[in-house]
């Protein structure tokens, strides 16, 4: 009789064990990795939904200077919730503002695309950027490069693509700093994520 009470004492421990230890092996919603590269939640979204979660503007497009259907962009940096593989937390976003979701798909998706990634290159796969008149939009251009040796943006080679990826969400077309698509595409998602509360106390 002991040796089955034992038993059953036993298996009720195993699974509050298995139940606790369940918990702990959830993923925390840190953006890790459904992506969607358009996105439309219904919102109508401004710099000022960005500056609330603490996204600091460091230039902002000239407006005689904006694409077609473009209302305002920026170069600016957020600091992120988890550092990446070396440690960064403040990654560098461009923001490019439309008026509507369809304005930036229609509008906003072939320029984005042409400034992340292997897309601002010469070829597919290239690291290099294409130089400063090949470029389909020149402004906030140098923000949007890396710089290879001393010197930064004045004798440095500015010949890296910053952002490894971009993604349309609502209104909004975000290009994220990443050394890949990958990298740039969690570092879209925690932006997003952080963007949750701002919107539901705006609604």
């Amino acid at each position: 009789m002991k040796n089955k009470m034992f038993s059953v004492i036993i298996s009720i421990m195993s699974v509050i064990l298995i139940s606790c230890g369940g918990e702990g092996t959830e993923s925390s919603d840190t953006g890790d990795f459904n992506f969607e590269r358009i996105e439309d939640t219904g919102k109508i979204y401004t710099f000022d939904d960005f500056k609330s979660i603490g996204y600091k503007k460091g230039r902002q497009a000239k407006s005689d200077k904006l694409l077609p259907g473009m209302t305002e962009a920026y170069w600016g940096f957020w600091k992120v919730p988890q550092a990446d593989w070396s440690g960064k937390d403040m990654i560098d976003y461009e923001l490019r503002f439309y008026a509507s979701h369809s304005d930036a798909v229609s509008m906003g998706e072939v320029p984005a695309d042409s400034r992340s990634g292997a897309n601002d290159g010469p070829s597919p796969g290239k690291v290099r950027s294409k130089p400063p008149d090949e470029a389909v939009w020149k402004e906030l251009l140098k923000e949007a490069r890396e710089c290879q040796g001393e010197g930064g943006h004045h004798t440095g080679a500015c010949i890296v693509p910053k952002y490894g990826d971009f993604k349309i969400f609502n209104n909004v077309v975000i290009l994220a700093q990443g050394t890949n698509a990958e990298e740039a595409q969690k570092h879209i998602n925690l932006i997003i994520i952080g963007l949750a509360p701002a919107s539901s106390t705006s609604e």
